[in-house]
């Protein structure tokens, strides 16, 4: 089942750059004129989400009304240089700013659905730039609140509903109906949602990505494409990473692996729904609209005995919890949600000898992440029964570690040409053994990942990439 419906995300850095929006309108138009419906997925202007999370702060010292004066003059001023005129429809956002972050003032604390709420300003403010912008350079345009179509599901964490939530994706005609009636170009918000008391909700830090392919499953549309600021998906981070390749196509297996273990340029969790409905994705750059950018697809990548890894990507800043007695699945599970609770996300679980390990990242972006210390202390204090752990003298290391401060390094690879995986541990046995914390294979999937300190990452990352995809 196939629409016309089209989905094209622009990121910040797409939509922050004055020069880029002739290109965005371009698109929109090169869309219509070949008989297609463009719906546009928006994030909020460059930088901005990142000052919506330093107003959070801001609030609760009280000081942040030259704050919030300083971001509407940046969206006026923005405006002014596209020449259109945006302060009416933008005055009740910065209403409710000013609201918010005064309740944070008053009562000294920042709550999830607070944060939701001040977060998802960036992309009210963008939308409204771009459908107006879009207006009136001719393209009958319409401006959709997107937490009127897309419902997040309730999460066991308040931290998590209100900022990583996930939201149901099933092909749903009467969405494609109403917006089918506008008789033009669809403009919202990537990033948000709503719950089913009609609360702002957040999909997580860069998850427009994930909106858009929401949006293409619900709509059944053709294509995705996802424009950012480089030509595609590299083979490992172009910023830090020497001799990194552009992959021109990758299949959805590869490509989910790839952003479930540190790829930046694509959000967790955007594969999945495009995947499960066989809509292409296509990653492209908005400085460089001719470039063919990457394909996402249900085709593999033409792996040979000479070529048979497609990247090395890395997630730093990883705690790595091990549990010491894996007969208590029910402690253990206890600890995982807890860990949850305090703004943690699970990358990865794995055993390693007598342990059940976790692999987890900290997103709380309100709080400092507690010390290994301090989270031992409140998981001892969270389980109902300290004794279960078998704690002496209050050292509970003695049944469970922490160890935060690490890096997973991945390599993507063939599922069926898998020589590569020995020369990975070849090459860590030979250069890195004392780097090593822990392997965790997944030949299966067509992966081999393994933990070592962060200050070690780029060194072995780039290490891997020369020997194993430079070389090829």
């Amino acid at each position: 089942m196939s629409s016309n419906w089209i989905i094209l995300k622009f990121g910040g850095s797409s939509v922050g750059e004055v020069s880029h929006w002739q290109t965005i309108a371009e698109q929109a138009k090169r869309h219509q004129d070949d008989g297609l419906q463009p719906l546009l997925v928006l994030s909020a202007l460059k930088n901005v989400s990142n000052l919506l999370e330093a107003l959070l702060h801001q609030a609760l010292a009280g000081v942040h009304n030259l704050a919030i004066s300083h971001l509407k003059e940046l969206h006026l001023g923005f405006a002014a240089k596209l020449e259109i005129e945006i302060l009416e429809q933008i005055t009740p956002i910065f209403s409710d700013l000013q609201n918010d972050c005064d309740a944070i003032y008053q009562n000294q604390k920042i709550p999830p659905n607070l944060h939701a709420r001040i977060l998802a300003s960036g992309e009210l403010l963008s939308t409204i730039i771009g459908a107006e912008y879009l207006n009136q350079y001719g393209i009958n345009t319409h401006w959709q609140d997107v937490r009127q179509i897309l419902t997040s599901n309730n999460h066991t964490d308040e931290w998590h509903h209100f900022t990583s939530a996930r939201c149901s994706y099933a092909y749903r005609s009467s969405v494609s109906n109403m917006l089918q009636q506008k008789s033009a170009v669809i403009v919202t918000q990537g990033f948000i949602a709503a719950d089913e008391k009609s609360q702002t909700v957040l999909l997580g830090r860069e998850g427009s990505d994930t909106t858009a392919a929401y949006l293409g499953a619900i709509l059944a549309a053709r294509r995705v494409e996802i424009w950012t600021d480089v030509t595609g998906v590299f083979s490992s981070n172009p910023r830090e990473i020497a001799g990194t390749q552009q992959l021109p196509e990758l299949s959805y297996r590869q490509a989910n692996q790839m952003a479930r273990f540190g790829a930046k340029v694509l959000h967790p969790r955007a594969v999945q729904p495009a995947m499960e409905n066989n809509i292409p994705i296509c990653v492209k750059c908005t400085g460089t609209p001719q470039h063919p950018g990457t394909t996402i697809s249900s085709q593999d990548i033409n792996y040979t005995q000479q070529n048979p890894v497609a990247a090395v990507v890395y997630e730093q800043q990883v705690t790595k919890i091990s549990l010491l007695d894996k007969q208590y699945s029910e402690v253990n599970a206890q600890i995982k949600a807890y860990l949850c609770e305090l703004g943690f996300d699970q990358l990865l679980t794995g055993e390693q000898n007598d342990s059940q390990e976790l692999l987890m990242l900290y997103t709380n972006s309100d709080k400092p992440q507690p010390s290994d210390q301090k989270l031992r202390k409140k998981i001892l204090s969270k389980i109902a029964d300290p004794e279960i752990f078998k704690v002496k003298d209050n050292k509970s290391d003695l049944t469970f570690k922490l160890q935060s401060d690490c890096a997973l390094i991945s390599v993507i690879g063939s599922k069926t040409q898998t020589a590569w995986v020995q020369q990975c541990i070849e090459l860590i046995e030979n250069q890195f053994t004392t780097e090593l914390l822990a392997h965790y294979p997944a030949v299966n999937e067509g992966r081999y990942s393994f933990l070592t300190r962060s200050e070690n990452c780029l060194l072995i990352s780039q290490t891997f990439h020369k020997a194993l995809i430079n070389s090829q």
